[in-house]
């Protein structure tokens, strides 16, 4: 069976760009200042009504419905206890166990955030900050984390697999090779609040990521069954990461994770806007990647989306909007079910109302007929 899937993001690891009124009131860009800036009772009670509604058993009743199989659900490394100023969340994701077995859906549990951030962008919840690997004590937080996900839902039959690190950044993968020659900064990008300490940001290589993911194989699987599995996300470097997963003899069920967004494309210059274009780089570079992938261990795109960076949507009539997306989408789901294991749209919904924007809201790109099954 081929993943059809869709992430759960912004539900237990805010992303602000996706639900901008829950900042009201702040200067925060970040999961990290959003509960720094607010007093605890207002923190709170703002986390409680988002959690209680953005996402609730009835979303798990219409993914069903529609066809999907699976959700991916980003996690924060605070989900068991609070981690000052974080609040935690596992009643949450108890929740979402329950919801997908009545719906007959499966769960990836994706570590999206860890202490110190893995590559200083807002979805690992604080700007411009880079300093987890260097620092053992946080390290063995995430190790953690992966442990306990395993002991408490190891054994539920809706759980699919779990994620190791969702979107690490190294110092010499293939995208910072390439980010390079483009000019193009992640920090410059989404700069850090705390000037100073940017100056204490530290990375890593793909050797120490694959020293990581060695470490937290073997802690997941004392807890997790072989039938579920473990999901390496690929770095940015898929073939880096493709040779060495396969080359790890000991490893039973692994997957690969690998993010293919066409905004990535547009941002480093990679090919020109519009439709003729964006297929041919689809059929061209994405299918390459998963396809090379795909050759080594079982493989996924864990994210991908309709956005482009260059717009222009605004300009465009619904009928004309309506045939550049389903052409852009078809090409997508192409690509990704008939060259590897399938795939996870980014995000399931969005607070937002924007044309440009509007594409990112899966419900949206349904009841629009962008999307179709």
């Amino acid at each position: 069976m081929k993943i059809r899937g869709v992430n759960l993001g912004n539900w237990l690891v805010l992303e602000k760009w996706m639900s901008p009124e829950l900042y009201t009131g702040t200067t925060a860009e970040d999961e990290t200042y959003f509960c720094m800036q607010l007093c605890e009772n207002e923190k709170r009670a703002r986390l409680k009504v988002h959690r209680d509604h953005y996402i609730t058993s009835r979303d798990f009743a219409y993914l069903a419905e529609k066809g999907f199989n699976t959700v991916r659900i980003p996690v924060p490394f605070f989900v068991f206890e609070d981690i000052g100023p974080y609040v935690s969340c596992s009643e949450y994701l108890d929740k979402a166990m329950k919801w997908a077995n009545q719906y007959g859906l499966k769960v990836l549990l994706d570590l999206h955030t860890v202490p110190g951030s893995q590559n200083g962008s807002d979805n690992a919840g604080i700007c411009g900050i880079i300093q987890w690997a260097n620092h053992p004590e946080r390290v063995e937080i995430a190790l953690s984390v992966l442990e306990r996900l395993a002991l408490r839902y190891g054994q539920d039959s809706a759980l699919f697999g779990i994620e190791v690190l969702n979107e690490p950044m190294t110092t010499d993968g293939a995208l910072a090779k390439t980010m390079e020659e483009a000019g193009v900064h992640i920090l410059e990008r989404y700069p850090a609040v705390d000037k100073e300490a940017a100056k204490l940001n530290e990375g890593y290589t793909n050797a120490w990521l694959e020293d990581f993911y060695r470490t937290a194989y073997a802690r997941i699987r004392k807890y997790l069954p072989e039938d579920k599995a473990v999901v390496f996300d690929d770095a940015f470097d898929i073939h880096h990461f493709a040779d060495w997963v396969a080359a790890q003899s000991d490893f039973k069920n692994v997957m690969l994770d690998t993010h293919q967004y066409i905004m990535v494309a547009d941002w480093l210059n990679q090919c020109e806007p519009g439709i003729d274009s964006y297929v041919k780089y689809i059929q061209e570079h994405f299918v390459e990647e998963v396809s090379y992938g795909q050759s080594k261990v079982p493989t996924f795109c864990g994210e991908w989306s309709l956005f482009n960076e260059k717009g222009g949507m605004r300009e465009k009539s619904a009928e004309e909007r309506c045939i550049f997306y389903r052409i852009l989408a078809d090409a997508h789901k192409t690509a990704f079910e008939e060259n590897c294991e399938g795939w996870f749209y980014w995000c399931y919904k969005t607070h937002l109302d924007d044309p440009d924007w509007d594409c990112w809201d899966i419900g949206k790109c349904i009841a629009n007929q962008w999307m179709t099954f």
